[in-house]
């Protein structure tokens, strides 16, 4: 079983880049990593850097002190209080946020490897 799989984002079902796009990435993937791609694999690259840029300015916002909001707090409150738990809406907001910077730094783990896989062909 992979160990990725558990995450919930399916990537091939993103926007496909354009022609233009792949074959100016399969000209400098192929000058960077010395060896030929094919199409398939430069549109996977760029489908992947640009889902992984995404994860990355999610993440600048919550370290740069965005805030999970009173909505989505409530709902882990609730959660918490539904398994025996009654927290204040403060540590609920801490909860999601730990739970939002974890599946993001997870997807982005799983996204740069999949990238890795792709440049070591």
């Amino acid at each position: 079983m992979d160990d990725n799989s558990f995450l919930s984002i399916d990537y091939s079902k993103l926007p496909e880049p354009t022609k233009a796009e792949v074959e100016v990435a399969i000209e400098k993937l192929s000058e960077k990593f010395h060896r030929a791609f094919t199409y398939e694999d430069a549109s996977r690259f760029l489908t992947l850097s640009k889902a992984l840029a995404m994860w990355e300015e999610i993440y600048k916002d919550f370290e740069e002190g965005r805030q999970v909001d009173k909505k989505h707090a409530k709902m882990v409150k609730k959660y918490f209080k539904k398994n025996g738990e009654d927290i204040s809406l403060k540590r609920a907001s801490i909860e999601a946020e730990k739970g939002l910077i974890t599946n993001i730094t997870l997807e982005m783990l799983k996204i740069t490897d999949e990238l890795k896989a792709l440049t070591e062909g």
